[in-house]
């Protein structure tokens, strides 16, 4: 597993993780060493994760609050929101564009962190900067089944 992060004007770097990613490690291999200390030196910006449960565990909530971390409430199910997602897309093509077989889970690993390197701080400002297009693209798409219904007589259970 692999975790990075991102802004309009900054990146993380990659940190490989073996294994799965629960709580205790999250708190402890990402948080920690790399979320608290950037929100703490960019007070003006606020943490969107998403809704796995490594996140929203009782002991990470409490974790970021206790360190006055400033999370983004997230939906359910918003892949197509998160510029996370875009990012993880776009190094997948990277990775799969080499046409390199990798035997081993680390040598993958190995051009994660390579091409990681290599997404230029522009490109990540687009994919943020994006997110509030795609925010507004899902409103209109809400508003307008909404009001598809307002005439209408509904039964619902």
């Amino acid at each position: 597993m692999v975790w990075g992060g991102v802004s309009q004007h900054h990146q993380t770097e990659l940190v490989v993780i073996a294994g799965n990613l629960n709580a205790v490690c999250y708190r402890g291999d990402i948080l920690l060493p790399h979320v608290v200390p950037f929100l703490q030196a960019h007070p003006d910006m606020t943490l969107q994760h998403d809704n796995a449960y490594s996140h929203t565990a009782r002991s990470v909530c409490d974790f970021l609050q206790d360190r006055n971390v400033s999370v983004l409430p997230w939906p359910a199910k918003s892949l197509d929101l998160n510029p996370i997602e875009h990012v993880w897309d776009l190094l997948d093509r990277r990775v799969r564009a080499r046409a390199i077989l990798h035997r081993n889970v680390w040598e993958l690993a190995g051009a994660l962190v390579e091409e990681w390197g290599s997404i230029s701080q522009q490109e990540l400002a687009n994919l943020v900067l994006s997110m509030r297009r795609r925010r507004t693209a899902v409103l209109v798409q809400f508003v307008s089944i909404v009001e598809s219904y307002v005439h209408t007589n509904i039964y619902t259970c």
